[in-house]
Protein backbone atom coordinates (compact mmCIF):
# COMPACT_ATOMS: atom_id res chain seq x y z
CA UNK A 1 0.00 0.00 0.00
CA UNK A 2 1.33 3.94 -0.95
CA UNK A 3 1.42 6.19 1.97
CA UNK A 4 0.66 9.84 1.05
CA UNK A 5 2.44 11.99 3.82
CA UNK A 6 0.97 15.26 4.64
CA UNK A 7 4.34 16.76 3.68
CA UNK A 8 3.73 15.81 0.06
CA UNK A 9 0.11 17.33 -0.28
CA UNK A 10 1.65 20.77 1.34
CA UNK A 11 4.24 20.35 -1.36
CA UNK A 12 1.52 19.65 -4.18
CA UNK A 13 -0.23 22.66 -3.28
CA UNK A 14 2.87 24.84 -3.16
CA UNK A 15 4.29 23.04 -6.23
CA UNK A 16 0.30 23.80 -8.05
CA UNK A 17 -0.29 27.23 -5.58
CA UNK A 18 -0.70 29.31 -9.16
CA UNK A 19 -3.70 27.15 -10.45
CA UNK A 20 -4.89 27.74 -7.00
CA UNK A 21 -4.42 31.47 -6.84
CA UNK A 22 -5.29 31.69 -10.81
CA UNK A 23 -8.94 30.38 -10.12
CA UNK A 24 -9.58 31.80 -7.06
CA UNK A 25 -9.18 35.38 -9.14
CA UNK A 26 -11.03 34.32 -11.79
CA UNK A 27 -13.73 33.45 -9.04
CA UNK A 28 -13.81 36.32 -7.46
CA UNK A 29 -13.56 38.70 -10.80
CA UNK A 30 -16.63 36.58 -12.19
CA UNK A 31 -18.70 37.08 -8.68
CA UNK A 32 -17.49 40.44 -8.69
CA UNK A 33 -18.50 41.60 -12.46
CA UNK A 34 -22.13 39.60 -11.98
CA UNK A 35 -22.47 40.62 -8.25
CA UNK A 36 -21.84 44.90 -9.09
CA UNK A 37 -22.87 45.06 -12.75
CA UNK A 38 -25.09 42.11 -13.84
CA UNK A 39 -27.51 41.59 -10.73
CA UNK A 40 -30.55 43.91 -10.28
CA UNK A 41 -30.74 45.23 -6.54
CA UNK A 42 -33.84 43.21 -5.00
CA UNK A 43 -36.14 45.46 -2.26
CA UNK A 44 -38.14 43.66 0.32
CA UNK A 45 -40.94 45.69 1.81
CA UNK A 46 -43.46 44.67 4.64
CA UNK A 47 -47.03 45.30 6.18
CA UNK A 48 -47.76 44.15 9.36
CA UNK A 49 -51.14 43.36 10.74
CA UNK A 50 -52.33 42.50 14.17
CA UNK A 51 -54.89 40.21 15.51
CA UNK A 52 -57.08 41.80 17.90
CA UNK A 53 -59.42 38.61 18.64
CA UNK A 54 -62.45 40.77 18.63
CA UNK A 55 -64.66 37.73 17.70
CA UNK A 56 -63.39 35.67 20.59
CA UNK A 57 -64.50 38.48 23.20
CA UNK A 58 -67.14 39.07 21.36
CA UNK A 59 -68.02 35.46 21.79
CA UNK A 60 -67.24 34.77 25.09
CA UNK A 61 -69.77 37.44 25.99
CA UNK A 62 -72.43 35.81 24.18
CA UNK A 63 -71.63 32.30 25.30
CA UNK A 64 -73.41 32.58 29.01
CA UNK A 65 -76.48 30.90 29.09
CA UNK A 66 -78.17 27.27 29.04
CA UNK A 67 -80.62 25.94 26.80
CA UNK A 68 -82.38 27.69 24.37
CA UNK A 69 -79.38 30.69 24.67
CA UNK A 70 -76.83 28.34 24.35
CA UNK A 71 -77.88 26.36 21.13
CA UNK A 72 -78.35 29.87 19.73
CA UNK A 73 -74.79 31.17 21.00
CA UNK A 74 -73.19 27.91 19.26
CA UNK A 75 -75.08 28.37 16.23
CA UNK A 76 -73.78 32.06 15.85
CA UNK A 77 -70.73 31.19 16.97
CA UNK A 78 -67.99 32.98 15.43
CA UNK A 79 -65.19 30.32 14.95
CA UNK A 80 -61.87 31.08 16.76
CA UNK A 81 -59.05 32.35 14.54
CA UNK A 82 -55.78 31.30 15.25
CA UNK A 83 -52.63 32.73 13.89
CA UNK A 84 -51.48 30.01 11.63
CA UNK A 85 -55.27 30.36 10.11
CA UNK A 86 -54.81 33.31 9.42
CA UNK A 87 -51.35 32.77 7.73
CA UNK A 88 -53.32 30.21 5.44
CA UNK A 89 -55.50 32.54 4.54
CA UNK A 90 -53.55 35.91 3.12
CA UNK A 91 -52.70 33.46 0.57
CA UNK A 92 -55.57 32.16 -0.36
CA UNK A 93 -56.49 32.16 -4.42
CA UNK A 94 -59.77 34.49 -4.33
CA UNK A 95 -57.25 37.25 -2.14
CA UNK A 96 -54.68 36.37 -4.93
CA UNK A 97 -56.76 36.58 -7.75
CA UNK A 98 -58.78 39.57 -6.66
CA UNK A 99 -55.10 41.52 -6.10
CA UNK A 100 -53.88 40.63 -9.55
CA UNK A 101 -57.05 41.92 -10.87
CA UNK A 102 -56.87 45.24 -9.24
CA UNK A 103 -53.21 45.64 -9.90
CA UNK A 104 -53.69 44.71 -13.41
CA UNK A 105 -50.48 42.17 -12.79
CA UNK A 106 -52.07 39.27 -15.34
CA UNK A 107 -48.92 39.16 -17.38
CA UNK A 108 -46.38 38.79 -14.31
CA UNK A 109 -47.86 36.75 -12.11
CA UNK A 110 -50.56 34.14 -11.55
CA UNK A 111 -52.16 32.86 -8.26
CA UNK A 112 -49.41 30.21 -7.59
CA UNK A 113 -46.48 32.46 -8.32
CA UNK A 114 -47.76 35.78 -6.64
CA UNK A 115 -48.57 33.31 -3.16
CA UNK A 116 -44.64 32.14 -3.67
CA UNK A 117 -43.58 35.32 -3.73
CA UNK A 118 -45.51 36.29 -0.55
CA UNK A 119 -43.24 35.85 2.46
CA UNK A 120 -45.28 35.60 5.76
CA UNK A 121 -43.82 35.55 9.41
CA UNK A 122 -45.51 35.69 12.87
CA UNK A 123 -43.91 37.07 15.75
CA UNK A 124 -43.93 34.43 18.66
CA UNK A 125 -46.39 35.54 21.99
CA UNK A 126 -48.00 37.93 19.95
CA UNK A 127 -50.65 38.47 18.05
CA UNK A 128 -48.50 40.43 14.74
CA UNK A 129 -48.09 38.89 11.18
CA UNK A 130 -45.62 40.35 8.88
CA UNK A 131 -46.73 40.20 5.27
CA UNK A 132 -43.55 40.47 3.22
CA UNK A 133 -42.33 40.51 -0.82
CA UNK A 134 -39.08 40.65 -2.63
CA UNK A 135 -38.85 42.61 -5.84
CA UNK A 136 -36.76 44.40 -8.15
CA UNK A 137 -39.69 47.02 -8.26
CA UNK A 138 -39.97 48.26 -4.77
CA UNK A 139 -42.85 50.33 -5.84
CA UNK A 140 -45.23 47.62 -7.03
CA UNK A 141 -43.75 45.17 -4.42
CA UNK A 142 -45.17 47.57 -1.66
CA UNK A 143 -48.69 47.95 -3.79
CA UNK A 144 -49.07 44.28 -3.80
CA UNK A 145 -48.63 43.74 0.15
CA UNK A 146 -51.11 46.70 0.25
CA UNK A 147 -53.59 45.14 -1.47
CA UNK A 148 -53.01 41.71 -0.19
CA UNK A 149 -53.00 42.94 3.21
CA UNK A 150 -56.74 44.72 2.26
CA UNK A 151 -58.10 42.13 0.30
CA UNK A 152 -57.18 40.00 3.54
CA UNK A 153 -59.05 42.37 5.95
CA UNK A 154 -62.25 42.39 3.70
CA UNK A 155 -61.78 38.54 3.04
CA UNK A 156 -62.26 38.11 6.91
CA UNK A 157 -65.24 40.67 6.81
CA UNK A 158 -66.95 39.24 4.22
CA UNK A 159 -66.30 35.57 5.73
CA UNK A 160 -68.06 37.12 9.10
CA UNK A 161 -70.71 38.88 7.34
CA UNK A 162 -71.54 36.02 5.36
CA UNK A 163 -72.06 33.77 8.11
CA UNK A 164 -74.02 36.10 10.30
CA UNK A 165 -76.07 36.96 7.54
CA UNK A 166 -76.70 33.14 6.93
CA UNK A 167 -77.12 32.74 10.81
CA UNK A 168 -79.79 35.74 10.73
CA UNK A 169 -81.71 34.23 7.65
CA UNK A 170 -82.65 31.12 9.61
CA UNK A 171 -83.01 32.92 12.56
CA UNK A 172 -85.60 35.05 11.18
CA UNK A 173 -87.27 31.76 9.99
CA UNK A 174 -87.39 30.41 13.20
CA UNK A 175 -88.89 33.48 14.53
CA UNK A 176 -91.89 32.96 12.30
CA UNK A 177 -92.51 29.60 13.35
CA UNK A 178 -92.05 30.33 16.78
CA UNK A 179 -94.49 33.02 16.57
CA UNK A 180 -97.14 31.29 15.10
CA UNK A 181 -96.43 28.30 18.03
CA UNK A 182 -96.79 30.77 20.55
CA UNK A 183 -99.85 32.16 18.53
CA UNK A 184 -101.05 28.58 18.92
CA UNK A 185 -100.56 27.63 22.43
CA UNK A 186 -102.51 31.24 23.96
CA UNK A 187 -105.10 30.08 21.48
CA UNK A 188 -105.34 27.07 22.86
CA UNK A 189 -104.89 28.05 26.84
CA UNK A 190 -107.98 31.09 26.37
CA UNK A 191 -110.35 28.10 24.74
CA UNK A 192 -109.17 26.20 28.06
CA UNK A 193 -110.24 29.33 30.05
CA UNK A 194 -113.06 29.72 28.53
CA UNK A 195 -114.32 26.04 29.14
CA UNK A 196 -116.79 25.95 32.18
CA UNK A 197 -115.76 24.36 35.42
CA UNK A 198 -112.13 25.92 35.15
CA UNK A 199 -109.65 25.89 37.89
CA UNK A 200 -111.26 28.98 39.17
CA UNK A 201 -114.67 28.72 39.48
CA UNK A 202 -113.56 24.82 40.54
CA UNK A 203 -111.62 26.65 43.38
CA UNK A 204 -114.19 28.43 44.59
CA UNK A 205 -116.77 25.50 44.67
CA UNK A 206 -114.61 23.25 46.66
CA UNK A 207 -114.11 25.92 49.23
CA UNK A 208 -117.84 26.96 49.27
CA UNK A 209 -117.97 22.67 50.07
CA UNK A 210 -115.50 22.91 52.42
CA UNK A 211 -116.56 25.74 54.17
CA UNK A 212 -120.15 24.27 54.20
CA UNK A 213 -118.73 21.34 55.85
CA UNK A 214 -117.09 23.00 58.84
CA UNK A 215 -120.98 24.67 58.96
CA UNK A 216 -122.28 20.97 59.37
CA UNK A 217 -119.08 20.02 61.53
CA UNK A 218 -119.79 23.13 64.15
CA UNK A 219 -124.03 22.32 63.72
CA UNK A 220 -123.13 18.52 65.39
CA UNK A 221 -121.25 20.12 67.79
CA UNK A 222 -123.81 22.61 68.92
CA UNK A 223 -126.37 19.69 68.52
CA UNK A 224 -124.44 16.91 70.61
CA UNK A 225 -124.08 19.40 73.28
CA UNK A 226 -127.72 19.97 72.94
CA UNK A 227 -128.60 16.31 73.47
CA UNK A 228 -126.27 16.25 76.52
CA UNK A 229 -128.18 19.22 78.07
CA UNK A 230 -131.61 17.51 77.00
CA UNK A 231 -129.74 14.43 78.50
CA UNK A 232 -129.06 16.03 81.43
CA UNK A 233 -132.63 17.94 82.02
CA UNK A 234 -134.75 14.66 81.20
CA UNK A 235 -132.39 12.56 84.14
CA UNK A 236 -133.34 15.75 86.63
CA UNK A 237 -136.77 15.51 85.53
CA UNK A 238 -137.44 11.88 85.97
CA UNK A 239 -135.57 12.28 89.52
CA UNK A 240 -138.46 14.67 89.71
CA UNK A 241 -141.10 12.52 88.59
CA UNK A 242 -139.96 9.37 90.80
CA UNK A 243 -139.99 12.02 94.26
CA UNK A 244 -143.84 13.63 93.35
CA UNK A 245 -146.95 11.51 94.02
CA UNK A 246 -148.96 10.80 90.93
CA UNK A 247 -152.21 11.86 92.62
CA UNK A 248 -152.98 13.84 96.22
CA UNK A 249 -155.13 12.87 98.83
CA UNK A 250 -156.52 15.69 101.13
CA UNK A 251 -159.23 15.94 104.16
CA UNK A 252 -162.20 18.68 104.48
CA UNK A 253 -165.05 19.76 106.29
CA UNK A 254 -167.83 18.66 104.04
CA UNK A 255 -169.45 22.32 104.31
CA UNK A 256 -166.99 23.10 101.59
CA UNK A 257 -168.88 21.15 99.35
CA UNK A 258 -171.58 22.87 98.93
CA UNK A 259 -173.73 20.50 96.66
CA UNK A 260 -173.01 17.51 99.18
CA UNK A 261 -173.22 19.70 101.96
CA UNK A 262 -177.33 20.14 101.06
CA UNK A 263 -178.13 17.10 99.79
CA UNK A 264 -176.70 15.36 103.67
CA UNK A 265 -178.21 18.37 105.57
CA UNK A 266 -181.79 17.77 103.23
CA UNK A 267 -181.61 14.21 103.82
CA UNK A 268 -180.44 13.72 107.46
CA UNK A 269 -181.93 16.82 108.68
CA UNK A 270 -178.76 18.18 110.33
CA UNK A 271 -176.93 20.81 111.73
CA UNK A 272 -174.84 23.88 110.67
CA UNK A 273 -172.62 22.36 113.06
CA UNK A 274 -173.11 19.21 112.98
CA UNK A 275 -172.31 19.32 109.18
CA UNK A 276 -169.03 21.29 110.41
CA UNK A 277 -167.59 18.01 112.32
CA UNK A 278 -168.31 15.54 108.99
CA UNK A 279 -165.04 15.47 107.49
CA UNK A 280 -164.44 13.42 103.99
CA UNK A 281 -161.20 12.74 101.74
CA UNK A 282 -160.54 13.76 98.57
CA UNK A 283 -158.24 12.28 95.89
CA UNK A 284 -156.82 14.41 93.25
CA UNK A 285 -154.03 14.69 90.34
CA UNK A 286 -150.84 15.86 91.19
CA UNK A 287 -150.74 19.19 88.87
CA UNK A 288 -146.80 18.91 89.92
CA UNK A 289 -146.49 15.68 88.65
CA UNK A 290 -148.40 16.25 85.19
CA UNK A 291 -146.06 19.22 85.04
CA UNK A 292 -142.83 17.16 85.35
CA UNK A 293 -144.45 14.52 83.08
CA UNK A 294 -145.29 16.89 80.25
CA UNK A 295 -142.19 18.54 80.31
CA UNK A 296 -140.12 14.96 79.93
CA UNK A 297 -142.76 14.21 77.21
CA UNK A 298 -141.30 17.83 75.67
CA UNK A 299 -137.80 17.41 76.40
CA UNK A 300 -137.42 13.59 74.94
CA UNK A 301 -139.28 15.28 71.53
CA UNK A 302 -136.40 17.78 71.53
CA UNK A 303 -134.06 14.87 72.17
CA UNK A 304 -135.28 12.58 69.13
CA UNK A 305 -135.04 15.81 67.22
CA UNK A 306 -131.50 16.79 67.92
CA UNK A 307 -130.70 13.34 67.25
CA UNK A 308 -132.38 13.59 63.58
CA UNK A 309 -130.76 16.68 63.12
CA UNK A 310 -126.73 15.30 64.13
CA UNK A 311 -127.92 12.03 61.80
CA UNK A 312 -129.44 14.40 59.32
CA UNK A 313 -125.91 16.60 59.23
CA UNK A 314 -123.47 13.35 59.17
CA UNK A 315 -125.24 12.38 56.09
CA UNK A 316 -125.12 15.69 54.07
CA UNK A 317 -121.09 15.63 55.87
CA UNK A 318 -121.12 12.24 53.88
CA UNK A 319 -122.52 13.84 50.27
CA UNK A 320 -120.79 16.83 50.57
CA UNK A 321 -117.38 14.81 51.25
CA UNK A 322 -118.36 12.50 48.08
CA UNK A 323 -118.72 15.89 46.44
CA UNK A 324 -115.71 17.13 47.51
CA UNK A 325 -113.68 14.50 46.65
CA UNK A 326 -114.99 14.59 43.11
CA UNK A 327 -114.43 18.06 43.06
CA UNK A 328 -111.18 17.55 44.02
CA UNK A 329 -110.04 15.14 41.40
CA UNK A 330 -111.97 16.74 38.51
CA UNK A 331 -109.57 19.86 40.34
CA UNK A 332 -106.29 17.95 39.80
CA UNK A 333 -106.77 16.99 36.55
CA UNK A 334 -107.79 20.69 35.09
CA UNK A 335 -104.73 22.14 37.08
CA UNK A 336 -102.62 19.73 35.59
CA UNK A 337 -104.33 20.45 31.96
CA UNK A 338 -103.63 23.75 32.61
CA UNK A 339 -100.26 23.76 34.08
CA UNK A 340 -99.26 21.84 30.67
CA UNK A 341 -100.58 24.92 28.29
CA UNK A 342 -98.88 27.27 30.76
CA UNK A 343 -95.75 25.68 30.25
CA UNK A 344 -96.69 25.06 26.33
CA UNK A 345 -97.25 28.83 26.77
CA UNK A 346 -94.18 29.62 28.48
CA UNK A 347 -91.92 27.55 26.45
CA UNK A 348 -92.82 28.84 23.36
CA UNK A 349 -92.08 32.11 24.50
CA UNK A 350 -89.13 31.62 26.48
CA UNK A 351 -87.84 30.50 22.83
CA UNK A 352 -89.47 33.58 20.52
CA UNK A 353 -88.16 35.74 22.86
CA UNK A 354 -84.38 33.77 22.29
CA UNK A 355 -85.02 34.12 18.96
CA UNK A 356 -85.89 37.80 18.90
CA UNK A 357 -82.83 38.65 21.21
CA UNK A 358 -80.17 36.63 19.17
CA UNK A 359 -81.66 38.32 15.91
CA UNK A 360 -80.80 41.75 17.31
CA UNK A 361 -77.74 40.16 18.64
CA UNK A 362 -76.43 39.20 15.19
CA UNK A 363 -77.87 42.64 13.39
CA UNK A 364 -75.74 44.51 15.59
CA UNK A 365 -72.97 42.07 14.99
CA UNK A 366 -73.16 42.55 11.09
CA UNK A 367 -73.36 46.02 11.88
CA UNK A 368 -69.61 46.05 13.67
CA UNK A 369 -67.54 45.29 10.98
CA UNK A 370 -66.45 42.18 12.87
CA UNK A 371 -63.75 41.75 10.08
CA UNK A 372 -62.09 44.89 10.10
CA UNK A 373 -62.32 45.04 14.02
CA UNK A 374 -60.22 41.78 13.90
CA UNK A 375 -57.43 42.48 11.95
CA UNK A 376 -55.93 45.92 12.37
CA UNK A 377 -53.43 47.21 10.09
CA UNK A 378 -50.30 48.27 12.43
CA UNK A 379 -48.31 49.51 9.27
CA UNK A 380 -48.64 49.64 5.69
CA UNK A 381 -45.52 48.62 3.56
CA UNK A 382 -43.68 51.74 1.50
CA UNK A 383 -40.93 51.62 -1.25
CA UNK A 384 -37.57 51.05 0.36
CA UNK A 385 -34.43 52.04 -0.94
CA UNK A 386 -32.06 49.78 0.37
CA UNK A 387 -31.79 46.17 -1.55
CA UNK A 388 -31.66 43.62 0.39
CA UNK A 389 -30.08 41.13 -2.27
CA UNK A 390 -27.74 40.65 -3.88
CA UNK A 391 -25.12 40.37 -0.81
CA UNK A 392 -22.15 41.23 -2.96
CA UNK A 393 -19.44 41.28 -0.57
CA UNK A 394 -20.84 37.66 0.69
CA UNK A 395 -21.03 36.63 -3.06
CA UNK A 396 -17.47 37.97 -3.54
CA UNK A 397 -17.00 35.54 -0.55
CA UNK A 398 -18.49 32.41 -1.56
CA UNK A 399 -16.51 32.82 -5.39
CA UNK A 400 -13.20 32.86 -3.32
CA UNK A 401 -13.92 30.01 -1.11
CA UNK A 402 -15.14 28.10 -4.43
CA UNK A 403 -12.28 29.48 -6.21
CA UNK A 404 -9.73 27.87 -3.53
CA UNK A 405 -11.48 24.75 -3.26
CA UNK A 406 -11.19 24.09 -7.14
CA UNK A 407 -8.00 25.24 -7.59
CA UNK A 408 -6.96 22.75 -4.64
CA UNK A 409 -9.01 19.99 -6.50
CA UNK A 410 -7.44 20.75 -10.19
CA UNK A 411 -3.93 20.88 -8.65
CA UNK A 412 -3.94 17.67 -6.89
CA UNK A 413 -6.04 16.43 -10.29
CA UNK A 414 -3.04 17.68 -12.21
CA UNK A 415 -0.20 15.97 -9.94
CA UNK A 416 -1.85 12.78 -9.63
CA UNK A 417 -2.24 12.65 -13.74
CA UNK A 418 0.99 13.40 -14.03
CA UNK A 419 2.76 11.21 -11.50
CA UNK A 420 0.52 8.20 -13.13
CA UNK A 421 1.55 9.01 -16.06
CA UNK A 422 5.51 8.80 -15.42
CA UNK A 423 4.62 5.18 -13.53
CA UNK A 424 3.27 4.14 -16.69
CA UNK A 425 6.06 4.93 -18.86
CA UNK A 426 8.78 3.12 -16.46
CA UNK A 427 6.66 0.04 -16.06
CA UNK A 428 6.59 -0.14 -20.29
Amino acid sequence: MEEISLRELIEVLIKRKSIIIGLTILMVIASSVVSFFMLEPVYETRMVLMASNFSDRLQTSQQQGNGVDGILNNLSHYPSMTMETYKQQITAPRIMRETIADLQLEGQYDIETLARAITLETIRDTNLITIKMKSTNSEQAAEIVNKVGEKFVRFVSDKAREQATATTMYIEEQIIEEKQQLDNALIELKEFLAQPNGTSELSKELDAKLNLITDYKTKIVDSQLNKGILLESIQATERELNNAPEKLITTKSILEDNILSDVIKGSNNLTINQLANIRMENEEINPVYIYLLNKKSILLIELQEEEARIENLQLQIGQTQKEIDKLQIELADKKHEERLIDQKVQMSQNTYDAFAKKHEELRVTESSQIGESNMIVISRAFPTTTPVAPNKTLNVAIAGVLGIMMGVFAAFFIEYWQTSGKESDIKA
